[in-house]
């Protein structure tokens, strides 16, 4: 259920310093499983800077979101990622760790899974030899799992706790001192 949204207008653009286009839009969602979020994209109308992020209204300590993949039905599920939250897929070696401009967002695990396979389909079209033949191996493997041919865990690491896979399958549990180095 939506509960409220928001417009705010922002003196200057931080990046190109224009004044009058610079803008925060925000939303405050509840989702199930989860809790209250607030998704919020700050962007320049004029230079077309965006930055998208998700969090917590409340705050959370230092989590891990593990979900098993079984079926196809699992790419329903919905997922958070705040702009600190690592996914990691172990059975396909995937880590996807947040860089200084990491975004936030709300999903499903199609949608994960989608991205994820995105960065490997870019980074194969430019490779060559075992690294051509890994990717492709990785993106078919993807392709797979999308179709509940074969099972994967989907992990969220996040230092702040303001990620969540929202199914009643889920774990959660605190994170680990190495899985806090890795955030």
């Amino acid at each position: 259920m939506r509960k409220r949204e928001f417009l705010l207008p922002v003196e200057r653009c931080p990046l190109c310093g224009s004044d009058g286009s610079f803008f925060v839009r925000g939303r405050i969602d509840e989702i199930p499983y989860f809790g209250e979020i607030m998704e919020t994209l700050a962007f320049c109308e004029k230079c077309g800077f965006k930055q998208a992020d998700v969090m917590q209204t409340e705050r959370r300590d230092p989590a891990a979101y593990e979900f098993e993949i079984t079926s196809e039905d699992d790419m329903k599920v919905r997922v958070v990622k705040s702009s600190t939250g690592v996914i990691k897929i172990p059975e396909l070696s995937v880590t996807v760790r947040p860089g200084p401009a990491s975004q936030g967002y709300v999903s499903n695990v199609e949608g994960v899974l989608n991205r994820i396979m995105e960065a490997l389909e870019t980074a194969t079209r430019n490779a060559e030899g075992e690294a051509k033949r890994e990717g492709k191996a990785r993106i078919e493997r993807i392709e797979r799992i999308k179709r509940g041919e074969e099972r994967a865990r989907l992990i969220i690491l996040d230092p702040h706790g303001n990620s969540a896979i929202a199914d009643s399958r889920a774990k959660v549990r605190p994170l680990s001192a190495d899985e806090l180095s890795l955030t």
